[in-house]
């Protein structure tokens, strides 16, 4: 039997970090979210034009300045990644300082994101 995902009792104990790829006339863009899986509110990063390391790495410091998101860091985090593993080094580099863990779960990830990528799709079908 497979085993469920924890359950986060508190704010920040995991936070599944993604992006989404959206076109448009100019050529594709990439949108960048986290979503704190106790409160399940998302913090919305940014939009880039690729989703290069650069890219991904910016927006994770992004990410470590938004002020809902600080406000609960002092219990430290665990940030949930899907993919990118060959940046563990990068990441690592930029939570350790603030207290973060890095986690890797395709299944996790998705699990967290799912409720906010399906309500972002509900807004856009009743728009």
């Amino acid at each position: 039997m497979k085993k469920p995902f924890p359950k986060a009792k508190r704010h920040l104990e995991y936070v599944a970090f993604f992006h989404f790829q959206v076109s448009t006339k100019e050529g594709p863009c990439f949108i960048f979210v986290a979503v704190d899986a106790f409160s399940q509110f998302a913090f919305s990063l940014g939009v880039e034009r690729d989703e290069s390391p650069k890219s991904i790495l910016k927006n994770i410091y992004f990410l470590m300045e938004q002020s809902d998101f600080v406000k609960y860091i002092d219990l430290g985090f665990t940030l949930v990644l899907g993919e990118h593993e060959e940046l563990s080094d990068e990441i690592n580099a930029i939570l350790k300082p603030v207290n973060g863990n890095l986690l890797f779960s395709k299944g996790f990830n998705s699990y967290l994101s799912n409720p906010v990528l399906k309500s972002f799709r509900d807004s856009l079908s009743r728009g």
